[in-house]
């Protein structure tokens, strides 16, 4: 095969995205987790020192979103599935926890 054929077959394989594309979109991803997590902390921090209490369901969607990205990433990707694995994990038990928090299982 050429290049230009194999390039061709990859792209269909990939719904006509190159690698190149699919690495943004992942890197994409990955940030703005991050992003979600440092917003998530500072309200969480500002509605505890304001005594506001906090929103549970909030943060429950966007440590699910950690849950899905980092298991995917887990079954997935060989490389750093034990770290993948264990950050799924911790995220699924803060998930389970804010959930619990929302109907008032705990605390």
């Amino acid at each position: 095969m050429k290049k230009e054929e194999i390039l061709e077959a990859s792209k269909k394989e990939n719904k006509k995205k190159d690698v190149y594309e699919l690495q943004v979109e992942s890197k994409g991803a990955n940030i703005a987790a991050v992003c979600m997590l440092i917003l998530a902390a500072i309200y969480y921090s500002y509605e505890i020192i304001t005594g506001k209490g906090s929103n549970p369901a909030l943060y429950s969607f966007i440590a699910i979103y950690n849950v899905i990205l980092f298991g995917y990433k887990a079954i997935k990707l060989e490389k750093s599935r034990k770290l993948n694995i264990f950050t799924s994990v911790v995220w699924g038990i803060l998930t389970l926890m804010l959930v619990l928090e929302y109907f008032k299982v705990i605390f």
